[in-house]
């Protein structure tokens, strides 16, 4: 067979053409002049880009893949060469290759992903419109590369988008010691200024106890006071109400309105609490007095009706939910590059006198990806109220955080506050899991136990799941309740001369050979030995069994001496001996018990 020359490949190609029902006309040309009025027409309206299209995807996916073209995301570039399209005609079609180039823009990235937009067009009339769109290609091209550089792309927006915030606190500092933090309310924008030095003690764990001893304003952009230098912290507007911020001075508290600049509220109140109904706007206390606030703000000793008073001393307040997360509320920012996204709030001064949050809680994320904050979210799930005794209430709130790009995504804890009968809060105290349940031991003892699966420290130290943690309190007199420390994964053998009942309850056992967790109403035998031997290590005693293993570092000093098993017995307290004979004499029954 010869070979087919160029020249009769021309004659074939233009005897296909001829072919063509668009033989009578200039194809080519009037494919580009369609082409050209699509490029045209992304500078328009939706329902003008989508007259071009008579496709089987619907106008919202339509939409994505055009804002694409139309460059509405803000950091990935595409440029379209549309007007130069690779053009293929096949009988009554028209493919068109569309050469695409997608980039990251104003990032060191310098990736560049190219390739080829196709879509179809069919005649209509005197033009073409779009039958075939390849939408998907194109978009999981898109994707791919706004993913792998996302978090670099939204950190380089989010700096530009604070960039006027950061020069003008730079120009604040000429005018203030400090410029703490800032913060936009209603559009407005708010600087937290400080006539000292002022540290960020809650930034770090290790220092989170301390407090500044400077004072604290709040000024607009233009450095003119909205609030004076003259308080201890100032706190988040509009959290409590609308135009309204919380002051606190030399332990009591007031409100501002930053709009009139005005003090509404002075600060000599121990607590405002808000309240609704009864034409009351908020429960204040004075020292030991309750009175109210109306919504002229104005002052009433008392309370207004039992159920004012009840609601107040039963700590209804504090079972109202509580959700704070970026968007409810206007956070602050320390106004620096390497703090962007990092949220900070000052929730009411009463949530902190109860132990319910810090005066101060940062952490919270304020950019769409994760930077600075990683929490999303703080939540109260749930709240009881116990008597402890005639004198002494818990209050047990029980919460629920997620973590961004944590280990898990949500973490439950309670917090217990113990307050006195005219709810002066004696102490507080944090457990991790929730269903509290409170147990009065003796006058002198409350356990708290709370269901509690990941605390484990060492591998042998349980078989089980659904085990409860045990957690201790001492209560001494009318007004006096404080945790009990231990070192012991089984606090239970420190303080209880224990029975039956703490070995009981409603487990789950994982079973190697059937693979599956199997229920059980007695802890195990493995379980029983750590809770036993815990108390001989504590007490000194480390016998032959206990040799090359650490599992009780936790419990003793490196250089504290090892006893033998007489001297270490003689040395126990009364309730750590009974404990061991009860767990031995429990340890044998399980082992002598007929398979």
């Amino acid at each position: 067979m010869k070979p087919i020359t160029h020249v009769t490949l021309i004659f074939f190609i233009t005897l296909a053409t001829s072919c063509s029902i668009l033989k009578h006309e200039d194809p080519e040309k009037n494919v580009r002049a369609f082409l050209s009025s699509v490029q045209a027409s992304l500078t328009k309206t939706d329902a003008e880009i989508l007259e071009n299209f008579h496709v089987k995807q619907s106008p919202e996916a339509l939409k994505t893949a055009i804002s694409i073209l139309q460059n509405k995301d803000p950091f990935i570039v595409c440029d379209a060469f549309i007007t130069s399209a690779q053009l293929m005609f096949e009988e009554d079609r028209v493919k068109v290759e569309i050469p695409i180039s997608l980039h990251v823009k104003d990032l060191d990235s310098n990736e560049v992903d190219s390739f080829t937009l196709v879509m179809w067009l069919t005649k209509k009339d005197d033009s073409y419109e779009i039958t075939q769109f390849d939408g998907e290609p194109f978009y999981q091209r898109f994707s791919k590369l706004k993913n792998q550089n996302e978090w670099e792309a939204h950190r380089v927006l989010a700096l530009r988008d604070r960039a006027q915030i950061y020069e003008q606190a730079i120009q604040l500092q000429g005018q203030y010691d400090s410029v703490i933090w800032h913060t936009t309310y209603n559009e407005v924008d708010y600087f937290y200024v400080s006539d000292k030095n002022w540290i960020n003690y809650f930034y770090n764990y290790g220092t989170n106890n301390l407090t500044n001893t400077s004072l604290m304003g709040l000024v607009n952009v233009k450095g003119e006071v909205i609030i004076p230098m003259e308080y201890a912290l100032i706190g988040t507007p509009g959290f409590v109400d609308e135009n309204l911020v919380e002051v606190t001075k030399d332990g009591k508290v007031g409100f501002f309105n930053i709009i009139t600049k005005q003090l509404v509220v002075a600060p000599i109140y121990d607590l405002i609490i808000p309240y609704e109904g009864e034409n009351v706007w908020a429960v204040v206390k004075q020292d030991s007095i309750y009175g109210s606030l109306d919504f002229q703000l104005r002052y009433s000793a008392g309370f207004t009706s039992d159920k004012m008073r009840d609601w107040m001393y039963h700590a209804d307040f504090l079972k109202k939910g509580i959700n704070i997360r970026s968007g409810y509320y206007s956070f602050c920012e320390i106004p620096a590059a390497q703090y962007a996204g990092y949220g900070i709030i000052m929730p009411p001064s009463y949530y902190s006198k109860f132990g319910i949050f810090p005066a101060i809680k940062g952490g919270f994320s304020t950019t769409e990806e994760p930077m600075g904050g990683w929490t999303e979210y703080i939540e109260t799930t749930g709240s009881f109220l116990e008597n402890i005794s005639d004198q002494i209430l818990a209050v047990v709130v029980t919460f629920r955080e997620r973590y961004l790009e944590g280990r898990e995504e949500f973490y439950d804890n309670s917090k217990i506050m113990f307050v006195n009968s005219k709810l002066d809060t004696l102490g507080t105290a944090n457990i991790d899991g929730t269903k509290l349940s409170l147990h009065r031991i003796d006058s002198t003892l409350l356990e708290v136990r709370a269901p509690h699966d990941y605390w484990f420290m060492e591998e042998d130290a349980c078989q089980e799941f659904n085990l409860n943690q045990h957690s201790y309190f001492s209560i001494s007199g009318l007004n006096s309740i404080k945790a009990l420390a231990s070192n012991r994964l089984y606090p239970q053998t420190q303080y209880v001369k224990l029975d039956s009942s703490y070995l009981m309850g409603n487990f789950e056992v994982y079973d190697p050979d059937t693979q599956v967790n199997v229920s059980t109403t007695f802890l195990s035998e493995k379980t029983i030995t750590y809770m036993r031997d815990e108390i001989l290590a504590e007490n000194g005693y480390r016998p032959e069994e206990f040799e090359g293993r650490d599992y009780f570092g936790y419990l003793r000093k490196e250089s504290d001496p090892w006893f033998t098993r007489d001297e270490a017995e003689s040395a126990m307290s009364p309730i750590d001996r009974h404990n061991l004979d009860f767990l031995n004499k429990i340890l044998e029954l399980m082992k002598t018990k007929p398979a």
